[in-house]
């Protein structure tokens, strides 16, 4: 049976190693140390490895300070943490330090360590094939592009995708920062989980403390009944906050609140609540100007800033237009279930040349409309000039 990946085994009691190799022996290359010491010079003379199962209790070197060498020699190799002292542990203080791809105890069943070791090897090897990066964002994240400024979004989703980091993802309107979030939570250790997507955008502050935190029954006017909030409601999940510049002072500082304590109360209620939520937010904002004027708590950005993801406009990315315009045609005509569109290359050439202000959901909304508008099954240069109102560089 053909090897799916090489992995790295590393626990000092020889038991434990032995019935490690004996799991992983079918379905992996596997490589055993017996120590820290061993799986760093395992490391250095296998340079092809796809993850590491590493036990945290040993003598001498622990697996804390492996997995901090492991991380300067490659700093992308997946590290899976493995003890049997989950208790001895803060699994919560080793995400943040370590940014382990798993954490699991040596008591949980053996399919818990399987899944995670699959997932791992699977998740490395992607990052190492750009191709298959792309189509890995096409397929599960419908992110359509290969320039490298995407399979740079691409990577960092793999990368932070499975961690507890905060992540503000940065970009002008249009650029798909929504899809990005949904890519994030999707790949977390919480995709089985709710993700909660609240639009900061032009709303007034009560209505925003409600939906975010919840109310009860009378708290105020037109509360005719208790309601759970986005926080509330994503506990154990994540929670996507788009537009967080638009936020007011009052919510900023309660949600400030939720991010260093962990606790929130219901408008009306004394009662605290503590829930347990992965923050990821987007704004087209510059935030940093915004906390010099003093629109924006300054302690609060420093809380979100987390890991930053910038999403570039479409006209930075010119070279994926023609795949965009392919995905986009081919879903919307698979929708209205009236054939095929296509665009003619001098049609297409100009959707090229364009520099879309309003990015990828301009392009969408464009494509859509054509194909709406078009008496023919061959898209016309011509129209394209006249519903862009854009002649190019050249009519010809």
């Amino acid at each position: 049976m053909a090897k799916t990946g090489k992995i790295l085994i590393v626990d000092d009691d020889p038991l434990v190693l032995e019935a490690l190799n004996e799991t992983f022996l079918d379905d992996y290359d596997v490589v055993a140390a017996a120590s820290g010491q061993e799986a760093l010079q395992a490391l250095d003379k296998h340079g092809d490895l796809d993850a590491v199962v590493l036990d945290i209790k040993m003598a001498r070197m622990d697996g804390l300070e492996t997995a901090c060498r492991i991380r300067e020699i490659n700093p992308d190799l997946p590290v899976i943490f493995h003890t049997g002292y989950p208790g001895d542990y803060s699994e919560r203080d080793i995400d943040a330090e370590h940014q382990p791809f798993d954490y699991v105890g040596k008591n949980e069943r053996p399919a818990r360590l399987h899944r995670s070791v699959r997932n791992a090897v699977f998740m490395h090897r992607l990052r190492t094939s750009s191709s298959d990066l792309v189509e890995l964002a096409r397929r599960h994240y419908g992110m359509v592009g290969r320039s490298r400024l995407m399979r740079d979004v691409y990577q960092m989703i793999e990368k932070i995708g499975p961690t507890n980091n905060k992540v503000m993802i940065l970009g002008p309107t249009g650029t798909g920062k929504e899809l990005v979030a949904r890519a994030l939570h999707r790949r977390s250790r919480r995709a089985d989980e709710t993700l909660a997507i609240f639009n900061c955008n032009h709303k007034a502050p009560d209505l925003v403390e409600s939906e975010l935190f919840g109310h009860l029954r009378g708290s105020f006017t037109g509360a005719v009944a208790d309601r759970i909030g986005m926080f509330e409601y994503a506990h154990g999940g994540t929670v996507f906050l788009d537009e967080i510049g638009n936020l007011d002072i009052t919510t900023q500082g309660k949600l400030l609140r939720v991010l260093e304590s962990g606790e929130m109360q219901r408008i009306g209620s004394p009662e605290t609540i503590r829930v347990d939520v992965r923050v990821i937010c987007a704004t087209n904002c510059d935030l940093e100007q915004m906390v010099s004027q003093g629109k924006f708590r300054e302690d609060l950005y420093y809380r979100l800033k987390g890991i930053r993801i910038v999403v570039p406009t479409l006209a930075d990315r010119r070279e994926d237009i023609p795949d965009l315009i392919d995905f986009f045609t081919e879903n919307y005509c698979r929708k209205t279930d009236d054939g095929i569109k296509v665009f003619e290359p001098a049609a297409r050439d100009l959707l090229i040349e364009y520099d879309w202000p309003g990015n990828v959901r301009q392009l969408q909304d464009t494509v859509q409309s054509l194909i709406d508008l078009s008496l023919s099954h061959l898209i016309m240069r011509l129209e394209v000039q006249q519903y862009l109102s854009f002649a190019g560089a050249s009519t010809g």
